[in-house]
């Protein structure tokens, strides 16, 4: 799902692979509201079309305060399927999932988002994970239906409580309805801020929300983190979300308001009053076999149709001698979504997701399947990033990030039903072990050392990806023995300036870079054979963000929120930094010193080469046969310098 502003992305974007490509994993963890399209089962990894529905035009706010009573029914018609009734993620559907569905009714994930990000979600879909869009659902309808599904995360007494807070600490000044007319206002030396503003409160997130009531707002607004406790605030900010919404029990009226219209997608969504006449069409393409090898002549082909994540159209057919398929008269009204499924060598295979336009009643899904390996020596770690950071006193979290790649033609399948692909190590000492996308017992498997991920790895570069986070036990020093069982090309570390220090003769200083007011310091290290152990020395005193003290499931959400965002400020950093190189130049320096500040400088321009060169190969700008080939050599030139630089080295 893409993240919230505030700690996107998560939002999950624009790849930028060593630093970049994280926000892209993290917005695998994107909230969205109505997740999935039901998949045949077995359908992991599907790749998605680039083709997405257009963007709504109109405000991006409500022009009338959404009313959650009116998106109950809504919820539970189009929403509840996947993410349950509650919001839980535990809908009917939601197990024939390949990807777990956002359980979007906890308070760790509705304080992630804002409601214009669930609105786009509802608007726009997200078919990378199934989720389609919903144009039957008017403008105001999927304004009420994101409210709603808000509210599943707080409860009557928390609203309550909330409301109490409210009137004790906040209505002087923004009144008894939160539109900043408290008596109170008059005093202040800028105006109060309107809560119940659409615009305003649109997109803000409760996590917002909570720090500036934890941190003031300057001139007039004071803080609060020492009159209220944590749990006070975070109840209040949960409250102040609700003000822009019609109160429980008083649904708005039908007209809008004077001088106000719907937005133009409310119109061009309305129900028709009439159904038009559902013409036929064609699916069509081609099954490729990409390790060369031959089809069987018996090779099934599966197609499958969805209306508004329901499955309509079932069918199969074979392929021709050429690998050639073809379904006709295949109902194609505008809209609906095909998939199609090949199962070959026991894997699922897909062609990319196709969405009907409108007077277009032919669509071609082309799929490639690949011959099966069990052998995990086949992956390779293009880049391992680490985050170090105190949850407390007494404890350090680490969020680890694999970005992997298959280089071969085959596809990397499990030894049998629970057995893992490819197997993690984790330091000794390490609990509280949690995951981005999955949980043990599901698709990992704990092991002796660490644990399994049971995923198939198809072919592929930079398109595996594993995230999550353990805590490590701290008494004034923590030594961390990081040892790899994959092939690592490269080692990134980041964390706070503040407090928290690192030592390691394996690393080299990457500088410290400015993100948002808050100092990260980077490491890069070499890369690491399988066997190899990464030893790092972690020393300093805890300073805790306020973000940090919350329940263990909300750190770790907000944690890697924090990486995310941390990750894709340092990497838009970095791209400028190598353009600005590349077209300027420096006046040449002489001596030893200027010599060893000369090769980390080449050093660090050849890594931002190469995050560049993977920046526009995930955007499917250059050719895989350039894009290999630079990068191999911008590889060699790297190797060259380290070895060197480490060559002359004191």
């Amino acid at each position: 799902m893409k993240i919230p502003p505030l700690f996107r992305q998560m939002q999950p974007l624009a790849r930028f692979s060593l630093l970049l490509a994280l926000t892209l994993v993290i917005s695998a963890c994107s909230f969205s509201l109505a997740e999935d399209i039901t998949p045949p089962p077995g359908a992991e990894q599907i790749p998605v079309s680039p083709t997405q529905p257009a963007a709504v035009s109109g405000p991006l706010y409500p022009l009338v305060p959404p009313n959650p009573e009116e998106g109950r029914a809504i919820f539970q018609e189009k929403c509840a399927p996947c993410h349950g009734s509650n919001g839980q993620g535990d809908g009917p559907r939601a197990n024939q999932l390949p990807n777990p569905v956002a359980a979007i009714g906890t308070s760790e994930i509705a304080r992630q988002a804002s409601l214009v990000y669930w609105y786009n979600q509802v608007t726009r879909g997200n078919l990378e994970r199934f989720m389609p869009p919903f144009p039957s659902l008017s403008d105001r309808q999927r304004w009420d239906v994101v409210a709603f599904a808000y509210t599943l995360s707080i409860s009557p007494s928390t609203l309550e409580r909330g409301a109490e807070l409210y009137q004790a600490n906040c209505a002087a000044c923004h009144g008894d309805q939160g539109r900043g007319d408290g008596p109170q206002a008059v005093d202040l030396s800028t105006p109060s801020t309107n809560l119940a503003d659409q615009a305003f409160m649109v997109d803000k997130t409760s996590i917002a929300l909570f720090q500036s009531i934890t941190s003031g707002v300057p001139p007039d607004m004071p803080a609060f983190g020492e009159q209220l406790s944590e749990d006070e605030r975070w109840v209040l900010a949960d409250y102040l979300r609700t003000l822009a919404f019609v109160p429980s029990g008083k649904p708005i009226a039908a007209e809008t308001p004077a001088g106000l219209e719907d937005t133009p997608a409310a119109m061009e969504t309305a129900a028709p009053t009439a159904t038009a006449a559902i013409e036929a069409g064609t699916v069509t393409g081609n099954v490729t076999n990409g390790s060369g090898g031959e089809l069987p002549e018996d090779l099934v082909v599966k197609l499958h149709g969805y209306d508004n994540m329901q499955a309509v159209i079932t069918d199969t057919t074979t392929v021709q001698p050429d690998g050639s398929f073809i379904f006709q008269g295949v109902d194609m009204p505008a809209d609906r979504v095909f998939l199609v499924t090949v199962e070959y060598d026991n894997t699922t295979y897909g062609s990319d997701i196709g969405v009907v336009p409108p007077d277009v009643h032919t669509i071609d899904l082309p799929v490639t399947v690949f011959e099966s390996t069990t052998d995990p020596n086949i992956i390779t770690v293009d880049r391992l990033h680490l985050f170090f950071e105190f949850l407390d006193t007494d404890t350090v979290r680490v969020v680890e990030l694999y970005i992997m790649s298959n280089p071969t033609n085959r596809t990397l399948v499990p030894t049998g039903p629970g057995q893992p692909t490819v197997r993690f190590k984790l330091p000794i000492g390490s609990t509280n072990l949690a995951f981005e996308d999955g949980v043990l017992g599901g698709r990992y498997v704990p092991t002796p050392d660490g644990f399994g991920d049971t995923i198939a790895v198809r072919p592929g570069s930079g398109n595996y990806q594993v995230l999550f986070t353990f805590e490590m036990p701290y008494d004034r020093k923590l030594d961390i023995v990081q040892q790899v069982t994959i092939p690592v090309e490269a080692v990134v570390i980041l964390v706070p300036e503040d407090g928290l220090k690192i030592r390691s003769d394996m690393l080299q200083d990457g500088g410290v870079r400015d993100v948002q007011g808050t100092q990260y310091h980077m490491y890069n290290a070499d890369s690491l054979a399988p066997g190899e152990e990464l030893r790092l020395t972690i020393t300093g005193r805890a300073s805790l963000a306020p973000w940090l003290t919350g329940t263990s499931s909300t750190s770790i959400a907000i944690g890697l929120g924090v990486f995310g965002f941390a990750l894709l400020a340092l990497g838009v950093f970095l791209i400028r930094r190598a353009r600005s190189r590349a077209g300027g130049s420096e006046e040449p320096v002489s001596g030893a010193a200027a010599a060893s500040s000369a090769s980390q400088e080449d050093i660090d321009t050849l890594m931002d080469a190469i995050l560049a060169l993977d920046d526009q190969y995930q955007n499917g700008q250059l050719p895989e046969e350039a894009y290999r080939q630079r990068r191999t050599e911008l590889r060699g030139h790297l190797k060259e310098l380290m070895a060197g630089q480490r060559t002359t080295s004191p």
